[in-house]
């Protein structure tokens, strides 16, 4: 984002010269009237960073054709304009809290709008960037308009939202997760859902052999449904298992919770991930979490190779925007989530509408 100051004997002068060198996206963050009678206008204007990575990609490429462009060369450019990128962004993230500080009814609606954010839960950094990334493009006679940006606002957010359902086809999905997350619950649902409801061919795996009673729970839920449940107690065992049951649709293995700081196990886990390659895994994390705690466990299990996230305990709480952060840190979508205690009623599928709703209401 491009800020500059514009002087003129009125008002109309200076967003006048505003127009001419800024165009009509320009973005008024203040306005005063000076001791010598002039009026100063500061606008703002946003680049696009996508087009100028863009630009900069393609005049890299085009230098790799000479002779005299080294790898060498290329790295600098590269870093070259990675640092030019970062500097945008410090500067919009600058631009933000000089709009915030100053005066009128467009900084009043950026303060409401982050606050809205943040007392749902979602971090402030990230609220920050989803208001930047909001602002990005409103002409002047919208900035204050507070239906209109938050309007822009859930269409923005909504867009970038990724979920799937990893067991929409046939395969082996491990549930990795804090102790208590709610891994154990949440397979018997999928499995209650998948095995029963749909009568699909399944099979549960356990390989919690360290908390006590866990492999039993999983055999009861097992006898409910008609659902065979197998104990591994490593990965030549795993695979033995699922080896076993290659006729069927979905394999659902339970692993034990930890802490992602316990090196020992966490470097099992990364062991049963190279040795099983056709596991996918699912990462469930306890909705409720916040902040440093959420953020700890999203990068301690970032060493597995992550293919979808669950979030547990949604009924527990009203603020979900702790989802959107685990979401945003871990890059990845959004598959299941659990919305209460009862098997196999409160989970579902991620969506794009339940998930804005959850952090956005109306």
């Amino acid at each position: 984002m491009r800020m500059k100051s514009f002087t003129g004997p009125s008002v109309k002068e200076a967003l006048r010269l505003i127009k001419a060198e800024f165009g009509e996206q320009a973005l008024i963050m203040s306005n005063k009237r000076l001791s010598s009678g002039q009026y100063e206008v500061i606008a703002a204007v946003d680049y696009d960073l996508d087009a100028a990575a863009s630009a900069g990609k393609n005049r890299g490429a085009e230098s790799t054709v000479k002779p005299v462009m080294t790898a060498g060369s290329q790295s600098s450019l590269e870093r070259e304009l990675k640092k030019e990128l970062r500097e945008l962004r410090e500067l919009k993230d600058l631009c933000f809290s000089f709009a915030a500080r100053s005066g009128g009814a467009a900084a009043d609606v950026f303060n409401r709008l982050e606050e809205n954010l943040v007392t749902g839960g979602v971090d402030r950094r990230l609220a920050k960037k989803i208001l930047m990334n909001t602002l990005s493009g409103v002409t002047r006679d919208k900035a204050a308009d507070i239906i209109y940006l938050k309007s822009r606002m859930r269409r923005k957010v909504y867009d970038r939202l990724d979920v799937k359902d990893p067991l929409a086809n046939s395969g082996a999905l491990a549930f990795v997760g804090s102790e208590g997350a709610g891994k154990t619950t949440t397979i018997a649902k999928l499995a209650a859902v998948h095995g029963v409801k749909r009568k699909r061919r399944m099979a549960l795996i356990t390989m919690d052999t360290l908390r006590i009673g866990a492999a039993d729970q999983l055999k009861a839920y097992g006898r409910l449904m008609g659902v065979p449940v197998e104990v591994a107690r490593d990965a030549g065992e795993l695979k033995s298992r699922m080896c076993a049951h290659a006729d069927k649709e979905l394999i659902l293995v339970d692993t034990p919770g930890l802490n992602h700081r316990d090196s020992r196990r966490m470097e099992a886990l990364i062991r049963l991930a190279d040795e099983c390659p056709a596991l996918k895994f699912n990462l469930v994390l306890n909705s409720q979490t916040r902040d440093e705690a959420m953020y700890e466990s999203v990068k301690g299990f970032g060493a597995l190779p992550i293919d979808s996230l669950s979030f547990t305990r949604l009924d527990e709480g009203k603020e979900h925007g702790a989802i959107l952060n685990a979401m945003v840190m871990a890059k990845k979508p959004a598959a299941y989530l659990s919305t209460g205690s009862r098997v196999p009623d409160d989970i579902e599928v991620a969506s794009r509408d339940r998930l804005l709703s959850f952090f956005m209401p109306n």
